[in-house]
């Protein structure tokens, strides 16, 4: 009988905030200040990123940068789910992937 391990075992994902240089931080609160002036709040000061970790030394096997706080939460409910479903292979393979397209 053997024992199914899942991705989660492996790796954990988090929300964390982008690490902008102050310049382009600086711009990105101009922007968003803007923004919220004219009504669309959708612009985020900060860039949201779903990063996932590893469990064994917190290295980072994935980073994802969004635009918005909705967008990284509705990321991160999608990548847990994976993690919990799928092999660590399946997951690398597809969010490897995923991250790949990003870029």
């Amino acid at each position: 009988m053997s024992q199914e391990t899942h991705a989660s075992d492996d790796y954990e994902a988090r929300l964390e905030a982008a690490h902008s240089s102050p310049l382009k931080a600086a711009g990105r609160w101009v922007v968003a200040l803007a923004s919220a002036t004219l009504g669309d709040a959708e612009f985020e000061a900060n860039e949201p990123q779903v990063v996932v970790h590893s469990r064994v030394d917190d290295s980072v096997m994935l980073r994802i940068t969004t635009s918005s706080l909705e967008e990284a939460e509705r990321l991160i409910v999608q990548i847990r789910e994976d993690l919990e479903n799928l092999s660590t292979e399946d997951f690398r393979a597809e969010w490897e992937a995923a991250a790949d397209q990003e870029r």
